[in-house]
């Protein structure tokens, strides 16, 4: 979400397509946070994934390192 406010006000400050660009991408990546929990699969009926170790944990890791890395340019 913080990455997500730091681009909307630099939208509003540079509204250009890459600035839009990047809000679009943070607010799918919020998305996607959204919805692969699992509280929100529950509260909608859906069963959780299957258990199958790291498989199921590495791309939330890749997305959350994709996120950090965005944010830290943003900062800079």
């Amino acid at each position: 979400m913080a990455l997500a406010a730091i681009y909307v006000q630099l939208y509003r400050d540079l509204p250009n397509k890459y600035t839009a660009s990047l809000l679009v991408l943070s607010l799918a990546l919020l998305l996607y946070a959204g919805t692969s929990n699992p509280v929100v699969h529950n509260v909608f009926g859906f069963r959780p994934r299957p258990n199958i170790g790291a498989f199921v944990f590495l791309p939330d890791f890749f997305i959350g390192l994709a996120i950090l890395v965005l944010l830290y340019q943003s900062q800079t």
